[in-house]
């Protein structure tokens, strides 16, 4: 079974209309990536420092 997304991205079917009202204007858009990259880039950035951490203090150390 074919699925819709694919097919409106190439033109295939007729993509759907951004509904206004619902905040799907260019400018709410922005604004949704803006606070979107706030909110996760921290965490991100904190599970990469802790991965980081675990790996040094986890790597086995080689004999000479």
């Amino acid at each position: 079974m074919p699925r819709y997304a694919p097919l409106a991205a190439l033109d295939v079917v007729a993509a759907p209309e951004p509904d206004a009202a619902m905040g799907a204007t260019r400018s709410g858009t922005l604004w949704l990536v803006a606070f979107g990259g706030m909110a996760f880039g921290g965490l991100g950035l904190g599970l990469l420092t802790a991965a980081r951490s675990y790996a040094a203090r986890t790597r086995p150390h080689c004999r000479p």
